[in-house]
């Protein structure tokens, strides 16, 4: 969260039961986590490349950090990370109930959003009603593309895998035991993480959620999703240290056809998460001694 509000202010589990598994190791950050083992302290030894088990997803993953890159989630694949730079010419046309609840949607300035194309609709006054800027659960993948450079755990278990994000400690249950999606809202009611389940076609690991609570986003843009909206994610590890991301989202009542976004690469990482909580109170800090101060709209400030 720091680091988002420095930018603000000068803006303005082993995997179990698989067979022949050797698990994506996490070992420490420098400067990070409390207790963890420095990086120039790893045995080399631990460091080495394994061999691995193509649906074995388990470890600490990031996009790689490249010097061309602004290092978002979001930058590499355009905003967001759903279809490129090219993102206001691919987007589906919205629906009329979406582009009504786009038009509701006013960003604040988290990262460089405002730098970003947002257009009339960013705001960096304080009168957003950005989901980020009140510290509410952002929903899948709005937490993910929100990460800036932070990276995400998958933790596999026998009946589930669990996808842990560090930025705001978000965690979501992707169910591998062969239950059906609910139907929202007549099975289940809309969840700030919705609900997923997930299944093996050959190594490819296929992920279908649904059941997003409408107060979320679907990106930092503001764009919306309908809680009966279908995003479908196909994870591919091609290799020991890459990870690979299709997604697709199918939204008749917000958008005209669906969504097909650009693949996502992600490489493991050797460090463990920390703690990154969203706190409402660190927020209302931040907001009433630092942007407030910055854009000259501080009111009653001590």
């Amino acid at each position: 969260m720091w680091n988002r509000f420095l930018v603000i202010f000068f803006v303005l589990s082993a995997a179990a039961g698989l067979p022949r598994t050797i698990s994506a190791q996490v070992y420490g950050m420098d400067g990070g986590a409390p207790g963890a083992w420095p990086t120039k302290d790893i045995p080399k030894a631990l460091s080495a490349p394994k061999t691995y088990n193509p649906r074995d997803l388990s470890g600490v993953w990031a996009h790689p950090s490249e010097p061309q890159d602004v290092h978002w989630l979001g930058e590499h694949g355009g905003q967001g990370g759903t279809n490129g730079p090219d993102y206001f010419f691919l987007r589906p046309p919205l629906t009329e109930w979406g582009q009504e609840q786009l038009d509701s949607h006013f960003p604040g300035p988290n990262g460089n959003n405002d730098a970003k194309g947002m257009g009339s609709r960013a705001r960096i006054d304080g009168y957003d009603n950005d989901p980020l800027s009140r510290c509410d659960p952002l929903g899948f993948p709005h937490a993910f593309w929100a990460a800036l450079d932070r990276a995400f755990e998958l933790i596999q278990s026998s009946d589930r895998v669990i996808m842990h994000e560090q930025y705001h400690d978000e965690w979501r249950q992707i169910w591998t035991d062969g239950r059906p999606l609910p139907k929202v809202p007549d099975d289940a009611d809309p969840a700030w993480n919705g609900y997923a389940i997930g299944h093996w076609e050959g190594n490819t690991f296929v992920v279908e959620s649904t059941g997003y609570d409408e107060r979320t986003w679907f990106d930092r843009m503001g764009d919306p999703r309908s809680a009966q909206g279908v995003l479908v994610e196909r994870w591919t590890r091609t290799d020991y240290d890459t990870l690979e991301l299709q997604m697709t989202l199918t939204d008749p009542k917000a958008y005209i056809r669906p969504w097909v976004g650009d693949k996502q690469v992600f490489k493991r990482q050797k460090f463990a998460l920390y703690e990154e909580h969203c706190v409402p109170s660190e927020e209302q800090f931040f907001q009433q001694h630092q942007r407030d101060v910055a854009l000259g709209s501080s009111k009653n400030v001590k």
